[in-house]
């Protein structure tokens, strides 16, 4: 019997070759007694090894490395639940102590929570550095020894029997593991490589000399050690005292503060129904009421008061502060989330189904996600950590792992390639999660049969989905009654004012330990910003409750596919969607923003939905049951609610059995996980009287939302803000293009298309000035002036001084440039950067004139006598700016022009070719051969395309619509990725609104050699 003590996995983030899940399926295999996973001062993959553990019937012992600032490295075992405890305020205090990816304690504070923790040395150390840490674990210290097969082993057992000798302490046998099969060594070599940031040949000594560190079985270990077969008994020791497991673990929310003698339930009941009068003012349908006594009482059985309170303080907090949010999600279910405020759909109206978020049948807990303005969402944040305090409070962290070309350029680097042959061989990579070809290889101009770069794309596939290090997930939080630290090491993120758990959300999930999602979401700033711009300037007040409802314009505009900028709907498959679909009502938009998706795409649902909604195909519905749950989907199931309906109605699942179905369907493991349910859905149907093939039909359709669909509730929270920024573009276009670009970066399009569809809804738009900008972008007499925010590298502080200093300028406004660079005291090269934007040209003239001012003046320092002054008044003679210059300026250092679109300086070159615009594409005949030249402004090639590659090319007249075949795209991958400006050539294709080009041939577009050279010397900063 053998049980192996001290592993690593990839979560000791550079050090470990092997994930957790692999290491625990190995010890099953091999017949281990137990597994110890001791990470690098964390728990980082102990959920992963725990639930394979559970899976696998594998005793897993929680342990870790802990760094000792004095002494050598320690694994500290966790014996019940007070030593987890204790470790886990350990590795906190470790981790807390240091910036971001450091941690050490003195041995002295280990020492102070030596309570249920077990101790080894790994490996020999001075006796002065470890005794009185060995006196401080009295019968629960042990001396580790490795036999690595490996120069050093004699001398290490000399020391390490020698060692143990004097402490008076067992000495036990382990294997130092960090791969589970020896296949693994080279890419732990690529790891030690990325840690030490050297390449492979020049790590010498740090390297492992051999792949012995790898996970053995009982027979082996015991042949390693057979002189001292003791020491492989003695593993057992110390696994025998060691019976913790994270299912121990008691998860507590904090209480909120109540009114004196006020239970949780009572105080909810009071603010729910204080709520509900305040939505329904003219009185509460009797459907609510009783929808909201039936989801009390089921809070109050489960004891989920707290977890709604804290809620909605949170949410309290924002409003009270002007800070736009809205919950979406599951909780867009609950009625008691309406009345709170926390959501803005009204589930009894939609008809949604409450328990799809809280179930008498699902111990785990609801999950409760609120949007706010993204700009915003740090105060809410810190808001957080105020009130409960960091140790009671922390966000889930986000593991990075290493994908696509990242992958590829740790690998290449480690290899010894160079810089140059592995930036070729990345950028030949998907961004994300793509594995390097050998063709895509030899496109670089590589050899793929180099024995260097066919070691290159092995071992870059392997280390594909390998954690990199930790981050901060987007809005995760979790908050406890007692010590956070007692739950989950926490330690501090690179974000200044920022602590982590070291745990993931589906870490957290898989445990039953709640978390609070505060998100950020750019179109709430968005709606912000525009509703202060309006409310200043045309002294309407608009919120999201108040914005008139079902205006037929806004139907009418987008199912024109007038929709740039609009939230959830300006993608391209989105615009292509909503002529066919032709929404009339906000229901429409629900199904809208929820078809577009990859789990409908896949199970088949878009195409049959079409075509009934087009009336082309008739709506079936084999009983009434099923005609009420999916009648208003015309008999296909787009949503996750409709999924667990349908197994009720349909195949008799319970309430409990339909959830388990709908949490196999968001697994990330759903397509084994759903397996177990097909033949329970089949059998229940035929059962009931349906047919196999309308009970194969829909399970197929189910597995489709295993690939992300949405539920109902959580496509009608964002069908409000699609509607909602849909009525402002209809209606207030300069002031929602202005809140857009005052929000960036965020959406689908950059800046200069956004501005290009205003101008196209007739906005007239300014240019940055001096003497009129501000820094965010504002509205001028109607019109849309660019703020100093578009001028790229113009600091905000120094803008705003900008702004600051005109305001005490005579009559609010300079009166030269001297006056600005004494009033502004700005540096030299910012004041180049509004100089090459066109910012200072009121006051010089131009741009060139006014970068040979800023030259002729004299020192911008104030205490230069000579500060401000010009030295050479004189007025240069210089030539004016071509367009061409002029434009390619623009987008230098603005990002886009007011004076021509780009592809207008090509349009002499694209007549020659009789390229149509993207105006005349709309109305040309299908079946047509055509050429269309343009700026890519968007490239998509989704997985469920299988291969197609979707661009949005854009010229001064609007946006065309490329479809590239896969076979097309491999031709031309080089031109459609590298070149900013194109030729299309292909056969137009038409069906009712939508128009595209179906590209069978592209090259990249270029100016004639001349006007080129005046393009390429433009202003340079």
């Amino acid at each position: 019997m053998y049980a192996e003590l001290v592993c690593r996995s990839n979560f000791s983030f550079l050090r470990g070759a092997s994930h957790p899940e692999e290491l625990v399926a190995q010890a099953a295999k091999l017949g281990l007694s137990a597994l110890a996973l001791a990470d690098q001062d964390g728990f980082y993959g102990m959920v992963k090894a725990h639930l394979m553990a559970k899976e696998l019937g594998v005793k897993l012992i929680v342990a870790s490395h802990l760094t000792l600032t004095d002494g050598p490295e320690l694994v500290a075992y966790a014996q019940n639940a007070e030593g987890y405890a204790n470790l886990s305020q350990i590795l906190s205090q470790s981790r807390l102590r240091h910036p971001k990816g450091q941690a050490g304690l003195p041995w002295r504070e280990v020492a102070e929570r030596s309570e249920g923790l077990m101790v080894m040395l790994p490996f020999p150390a001075p006796l002065g550095q470890v005794q009185r840490l060995a006196e401080a674990f009295p019968g629960r210290f042990y001396v580790g020894l490795c036999r690595a097969l490996s120069a050093g082993d004699e001398a290490r057992s000399r020391t390490a029997r020698a060692l143990a000798a004097e402490l008076g302490v067992p000495l036990c046998a382990h294997n130092d593991v960090h791969t589970h099969a020896r296949a693994r060594q080279p890419l732990q070599d690529v790891l030690t490589s990325a840690r030490y940031q050297v390449p492979l040949a020049e790590l010498g000594v740090r390297l492992f000399p051999n792949a012995e560190r790898t996970l053995k079985g009982p027979e082996e270990m015991l042949r390693l050690f057979a002189d001292e077969p003791e020491l492989i008994g003695r593993t057992m020791e110390i696994a025998d005292a060691c019976h913790f497991t994270l299912d121990e673990l008691r998860y507590e929310f904090p209480p909120e503060e109540l009114p004196e003698g006020v239970t949780p339930d009572a105080h909810l009941r009071t603010l729910t129904f204080q709520g509900i009068h305040e939505r329904y003012p003219e009185g509460v349908p009797e459907a609510v009421t009783t929808q909201l006594e039936h989801e009390l009482t089921l809070i109050a059985r489960l004891e989920f008061a707290g977890y709604f309170l804290t809620i909605y303080d949170i949410v309290r907090f924002a409003r009270s502060r002007g800070i736009l949010c809205q919950g979406r999600g599951s909780a867009a279910n609950s009625a008691v989330c309406f009345a709170l405020h926390v959501t803005s759909i009204d589930p009894v109206r939609m008809g949604l189904l409450f328990e799809r978020f809280v179930s008498q049948e699902r111990p785990e807990p609801p999950d409760i996600d609120v949007d706010f303005e993204h700009e915003r969402r740090e105060e809410v944040i810190q808001y957080v950590y105020q009130k409960h305090g960091r140790h009671r409070a922390g966000m889930v962290c986000e593991v990075i792992c290493y994908r696509g070309r990242l992958a590829v350029r740790e690998v290449g680097k480690a290899l010894g390639l160079s810089l140059d042959q592995v930036d070729k061989l990345a950028k030949s990579t998907e961004t994300y999660g793509g594995v390097l070809s050998a063709e895509r290889v030899t496109e670089t101009g590589i050899s793929a049969s180099d024995p260097t770069v066919a070691k290159l794309l092995l071992l870059s596939e392997a280390l594909q989905g390998f954690p990199r290090h930790l981050s901060i997930h987007v809005g995760g939080f979790v908050i406890t009654q007692d010590a956070l630290t007692k739950v989950v090491p926490i330690e501090n993120a690179s974000m200044k004012d920022r602590t982590v758990v070291q745990w993931e959300k589906d870490d957290l999930n898989a445990i039953n330990i709640l978390k609070v999602d505060l998100l950020g979401l750019g179109m709430l700033t968005v709606l912000s910003k525009t509703f202060a711009l309006i409310q200043k300037h045309e002294g309407r007040t608009f919120t999201l409750a108040t914005i008139p409802k079902e205006h037929p314009a806004v139907y009418a505009m987008l199912c024109e596919a007038d929709a740039i900028g609009v939230f959830q709907v300006e993608s391209r498959a989105q615009m292509t969607m909503l002529p066919r679909l032709k929404p009339k009502s906000f229901y429409d938009l629900v199904i809208e923003v929820a078809i577009i998706r990859p789990g409908p795409i896949v199970g088949d649902m878009v195409h049959p939905f079409l075509r009934r909604r087009e009336g082309r195909e008739e709506v079936i519905y084999p009983s009434e049951e099923t005609r009420a749950v999916l009648e208003r989907t015309l008999g296909v199931p787009l949503f996750q609610e409709q999924a667990m309906r349908l197994a009720m109605v349909a195949a008799g699942f319970t309430p409990a059995e339909a959830d388990g179905l709908r949490r196999a369907l968001t697994h990330k493991r759903a397509e084994v996980m759903l397996a177990t349910y097909r033949q329970r859905f089949v059998l229940g149907c035929l059962k009931r009287g349906y047919t196999q093939d309308f009970a194969e039909r829909c399970f197929a359709q189910f597995k489709g939302f295993s690939h992300y669909g949405f539920p109902e509730s959580h496509a009608a929270s964002f069908a409000l803000l699609c509607y909602a920024s849909a009525y402002l573009k209809c209606f207030h276009p300069a002031a929602f293009t202005c809140g857009l670009l005052n929000a960036q970066p965020m959406g689908f399009y950059a800046p200069h298309t956004l501005v290009e569809d205003a101008k196209r809804h007739g906005v007239r738009v300014l240019p940055v000035d001096v003497q009129r900008s501000e820094w965010d972008c504002t509205l001028e007499e109607g019109a849309l002036r660019l703020g100093f925010r578009m001028i790229r590298g113009l600091p905000e502080k120094s803008a705003r001084t900008l702004a600051q200093a005109r305001t005490h300028a005579p009559e609010g406004r300079f009166e030269n440039l001297m006056e600005l660079a004494r009033r502004t005291r700005l540096w030299r090269h910012e004041l180049v950067r509004l100089a090459a934007a066109g910012a200072l040209d009121p006051l010089c003239g131009g741009r060139r004139e006014a970068l040979w001012a800023i030259q002729a003046l004299g020192p911008i320092d104030e205490e230069d006598l000579f500060f401000g002054l010009p030295l050479d008044d004189s007025p240069p003679d210089l030539p004016a700016l071509t367009l061409p210059e002029r434009v390619n300026g623009d987008y230098r250092t603005v990002g886009l022009s007011l004076e021509s679109h780009p592809v207008a300086l090509f349009r002499t070159l694209l007549d020659q070719r009789r390229a149509l615009t993207a105006e005349r594409i709309l109305s040309g005949k299908a079946g047509r051969r055509v050429g269309v030249g343009g700026l890519i402004i968007c490239r998509q090639r989704p997985p469920t395309a299988k291969g197609i590659c979707f661009i949005s090319l854009e010229d001064e007249s609007g946006i065309t619509n490329l479809v590239v075949m896969p076979e097309v795209f491999t031709t031309y991958r080089r031109t459609l990725l590298g070149s900013a400006f194109v030729y299309a050539e292909g056969q137009l294709e038409r069906s009712g609104k939508v128009v595209n080009v179906r590209v069978d041939r592209v090259e990249s577009l270029s100016l004639a050699p001349a006007q080129a050279q005046r393009f390429a010397t433009a202003p340079e900063l």
